[in-house]
């Protein structure tokens, strides 16, 4: 069963010491404010100092597509045996999967916003042709009335308001002619009978009738002349110029915005698209982030470099309940303790020195009175990122003791 990885000190330190142990020999460097010395060469020798890998190992990386709050709940102890899918270690992924449950009830609303943006504009590709006629169609018209109303309308409606005052003076003239004639014929009578009086009473009001008409045009015809026609001038220009302006407008800015809708809309559908796909993505982290042990094997804390676990140390600390993993980083490695191999580093100054198919032996640092003999089998024509040459070493027979990955010895050749 894993558990809790509050580690005492003295693992860690372990930790420091067997990688200490491992680690290839770097020449010291010294420094002064001034002088800056070169590294001192290694020293002539036919010792190497091996370091027992396995030869199989597979690494353990927390490697989440979108995911990064990696926090520990608790890990498998470093060294521990572990069998294929006990889990390594647990993460604390309740964020995870609130994340998830929110993106899920977003999903409706962003679907309907999608379907909406997609009616719109549709709905905007046929109109926008609609409106532009109409927008044409309507400064059109302004400038037709505007035109009529300078060549014809103004001068008609001032002649109008003209004629109407001279045709009230008309009547007025008629009926004042009327009455005098009326007046003259029953005057000639010396008796005025009762029908003569009602038609001379009648004929008395139609003048003062007309000379109220008279009156009243002529007051009409200077509102028109003064106020009426000129701000039916005024509203023809205003008219015309609104609608210039309107189709100006228009023609710039309505095939703008349906262009602008229809990039709206593919920018929903590509955040649509990614927003499926980082919620794919989570779903997937949430079932891939329980780590668990792809083999039967041993917990090694870190990376196995060169068959040293340069890492391990720095990595002991973020598995710990609240520590934070990197994504992609190599936390554990999974080990087989039963089949193992010797790899040596062989400075370049010493090169010459070593051949393969020697044959030497070895002492195990653990227990110096325990040898073995050991046969250089192997050296890398390239040297290595750190420095140095990669040697590979192997043995007759069963070792004198059970030792496992990371274990030390040390290697003597003849001269």
């Amino acid at each position: 069963m894993m558990r809790d990885m509050n580690q005492p000190t003295s693992l860690i330190a372990g930790m420091v010491l067997m990688a200490a142990g491992c680690a290839a020999v770097t020449p010291p460097t010294t420094s002064t404010n001034t002088v800056t010395a070169a590294p001192a060469p290694a020293p002539k020798t036919n010792q190497l100092d091996a370091v027992f890998e396995a030869v199989t190992t597979v690494p353990v990386a927390a490697a989440p597509k979108v995911w990064t709050d990696l926090t520990v709940l608790e890990a498998a102890p470093h060294g521990s045996h572990v069998k294929r899918g006990d889990v390594l270690v647990k993460l604390d992924l309740d964020k995870l999967r609130d994340y998830i449950q929110d993106m899920e009830q977003d999903r409706p609303a962003a679907a309907l916003a999608l379907q909406l943006a997609t009616v719109e504009t549709e709905n905007l590709q046929q109109t926008t042709p609609f409106k532009l006629d109409a927008a044409r169609r309507a400064q059109r018209v302004a400038t037709e009335d505007l035109a009529v109303f300078e060549k014809t309308g103004r001068a008609q409606k001032e002649k109008a308001a003209k004629y109407s005052v001279k045709s009230a003076q008309q009547r007025l003239d008629n009926d004042r002619e009327e009455l005098k004639q009326l007046q003259k014929m029953y005057k000639a009578d010396d008796l005025v009978e009762e029908t003569e009086e009602i038609i001379l009473k009648r004929q008395k009001f139609a003048v003062e009738m007309a000379e109220h008409n008279l009156e009243s045009a002529t007051l009409s015809a200077q509102w028109s002349l003064q106020h009426v026609i000129p701000r039916e001038a005024e509203f023809f220009k205003a008219q015309k110029r609104d609608q210039d302006a309107a189709l100006s407008l228009a023609e710039r800015t309505l095939p703008g915005n349906l262009t602008k809708k229809q990039y709206e809309l593919e920018k929903l559908k590509r955040d649509r698209k990614k927003t499926e796909k980082r919620l794919a993505d989570l779903k997937a982290d949430l079932e891939n982030l329980a780590l668990r042990a792809p083999a039967d094997g041993l917990v090694y804390y870190g990376a196995c470099e060169t068959g040293r676990w340069t890492t391990g140390v720095n990595v002991a600390k973020k598995l710990v309940p609240g520590g934070k993993l990197m994504p992609g980083e190599i936390i554990m490695t999974i080990v087989n303790p039963d089949k193992l191999r010797l790899k040596a580093i062989i400075a370049e100054s010493n090169l010459g020195r070593f051949k393969p198919g020697q044959e030497g032996t070895a002492t195990l640092v653990s227990a110096p009175d325990r040898k073995f003999a050991v046969r250089l089998d192997e050296i890398s024509a390239v040297p290595l990122l750190t420095g140095g040459f990669e040697a590979r070493l192997s043995w007759r027979g069963a070792l004198p003791l059970r030792v496992t990955p990371g274990m030390t010895c040390k290697v003597s050749f003849g001269k």
